[in-house]
């Protein structure tokens, strides 16, 4: 009998994307995920704590299921099995991983599980991390500001999902929810998103050297220095993730 065809990690991760049937290919995340509280008191959203715990295997397996899960009642039932080749787990302890994994994240107030014919059946809660139940931001009554993931974060041909570590990962969704021509000064990224100025810095010039991210430089009058001005960094994303077109051009320094 011949041999079935073995099924890939990229083959799996896009036949989820197929079966979400979003009609845009783009993932709506709350801010909140970012950053709570207001522009002049900014408070961290989960993806702080994820960037602390430097838990990429987290992030990458909740932005999977927040693409999936794309219709009410939110949720994804498949076996672990799937979601361990999902992720690039083999081996004896692959569906272990992806059950601790599902844990830490019921841990931050993003998922919920239960049983489903035998399958684990895992359920988006908001974005903020509240574990109120979830519901889509940019429907209804209670709208809330969002931000799109586009597909092409996994379905481009350099799999930005693999290509990228955490920092870059993170400064991408944060540039994402940013206007064009944003500003992210890395000393400022702990007040902003509570990262560390190291990781905003390793994110942008991360971004910058795959050709995601231009920059352009901006003097700005600063008395009290050695030589009068400094150099303020200004960014705006490239494709496939930017520019934002059709966006005002007003600039924003958090999201809030």
């Amino acid at each position: 009998m011949k041999r079935p065809p073995t099924i890939t990690r990229q083959a799996t991760i896009e036949a989820l994307l197929e079966r979400s049937k979003r009609p845009n290919n783009a993932l709506p995340i709350r801010r909140t995920f970012l950053q709570q509280g207001t522009l002049r008191h900014p408070q961290p959203g989960p993806l702080a704590e994820l960037v602390h715990r430097h838990d990429e295997r987290a992030l990458d397996q909740y932005l999977l299921l927040h693409a999936a899960a794309s219709a009410d009642p939110w949720n994804v039932d498949l076996p672990a099995a799937t979601w361990a080749r999902a992720m690039g787990l083999a081996g004896e302890t692959a569906t272990s991983a992806v059950s601790k994994t599902w844990r830490r994240l019921e841990d931050l107030g993003l998922v919920a599980r239960t049983r489903s014919r035998r399958l684990a059946s895992v359920t988006l809660l908001r974005e903020d991390g509240s574990g109120e139940p979830y519901t889509h931001p940019g429907r209804g009554r209670d709208r809330e500001p969002y931000f799109k993931l586009p597909y092409a974060y996994w379905t481009d041909e350099q799999e930005w999902h693999r290509t990228l570590k955490l920092p870059a990962k993170a400064v991408l969704l944060i540039a994402l929810s940013l206007r064009d021509d944003f500003i992210l000064p890395a000393e400022r990224a702990p007040d902003w998103y509570d990262l560390s100025p190291d990781s905003a810095d390793r994110g942008l010039r991360t971004l910058r050297r795959n050709g995601l991210l231009q920059r352009r430089t901006e003097l700005k009058v600063a008395p009290l220095s050695a030589i009068g001005v400094t150099e303020e960094s200004h960014y705006t994303l490239k494709p496939p993730f930017g520019p934002h077109a059709g966006r005002p051009t007003r600039r924003r320094r958090a999201a809030s």
